[in-house]
């Protein structure tokens, strides 16, 4: 439970939900809201130096304190002094919202495997495969048996490839967690989450090698081998690997677009010239359909 606690409010968030309760019988009702009727949340400041959380409601009709919202922002003031926990609030919100609206996509089982016993020694079923599916293994089978107790037992190994990196050759290893290298007398590791992305250059004739280009802030890392399809195969278990680290293809709510905040405008201004709409009213829902319209 995340809480900030102002000198007439305090705002609590946590389980799914966003709730204010005024410390004074005088203030603002309280306000109780589940996060999935949230479109997104900010932290402004008045003109008088206060500092306003403020809900954004996915339903313009969504009704708080009686009266809809009409896509009006509903604030919630805090002090000046509170304008980080605010924020770290307002985070917390985001990244709850975030999480909402992730959709997994389907992926094969990717849980660990214990080491076996085997007359070779220590096995991995995860290294094991990777090292079948190698087009050539010759030159770095000793590298693969290390790499069979050298695996954590939180990642999985995704793919394998012979490579040269700096003139070193050796074994290079994708796994869940770490873009591992085994070289001749050094391993260099490199964590997927500062992976930014991947490519594979083909060879450029006949007998020339590929290359596999992986680009981690603030440089790009080279390795090249005979082995294309190798490289593809890697990469795309790179890719794989990226995306578990990373967002899973967030998609969230739609916001309302430009042509349904017309036909709204329309709506509303057709029943202002019949008279069904009082001029307060309409300012305040022509001015909610402006503050929704897509930057």
């Amino acid at each position: 439970m995340l809480e900030v606690w102002g000198r007439r409010t305090v705002i609590r968030f946590g389980e799914g939900r966003l709730v204010t309760q005024p410390l004074q019988a005088n203030d603002e009702s309280a306000l109780e809201v589940p996060i999935s009727v949230l479109r997104r949340t900010r932290v402004a400041t008045t003109e008088d130096g206060r500092i306003a959380v403020l809900l954004y409601f996915h339903s313009p009709e969504y009704v708080v304190n009686g009266v809809a919202t009409q896509h009006h922002p509903v604030p919630v003031f805090l002090e000046p002094e509170l304008r980080e926990q605010a924020a770290e609030l307002v985070r917390a919100v985001e990244r709850e919202l975030l999480d909402t609206r992730r959709i997994q996509p389907p992926r094969p089982d990717l849980t660990p495997p214990p080491l076996e016993s085997s007359p070779h020694g220590p096995m991995r079923r995860d290294v094991t495969a990777a090292a079948q599916r190698m087009r050539f293994t010759g030159h770095v089978t000793h590298r693969i048996t290390a790499l069979q107790t050298l695996a954590r037992a939180d990642e999985y190994v995704l793919e394998l490839a012979q490579a040269t990196y700096t003139g070193i050759p050796g074994l290079l290893a994708v796994t869940t967690r770490r873009l591992l290298f085994l070289g001749t007398n050094a391993i260099h590791e490199l964590p997927i989450a500062v992976v930014d992305r991947t490519e594979v250059v083909p060879p450029a004739a006949p007998g020339a090698v590929a290359t596999l280009r992986v680009h981690a802030f603030p440089a790009a890392h080279e390795f090249i081998d005979w082995e294309a399809a190798d490289f593809t195969r890697l990469a795309e278990g790179l890719r794989l690997a990226c995306e578990i680290e990373q967002l899973d293809g967030s998609i969230g709510p739609a916001r309302p677009s430009a042509v349904e905040l017309f036909a709204e405008w329309q709506l509303l201004t057709e029943r202002r010239r019949l008279g069904m709409v009082e001029d307060e009213a309409f300012q305040r829902q022509a001015i909610g359909i402006m503050l929704a319209l897509p930057n």
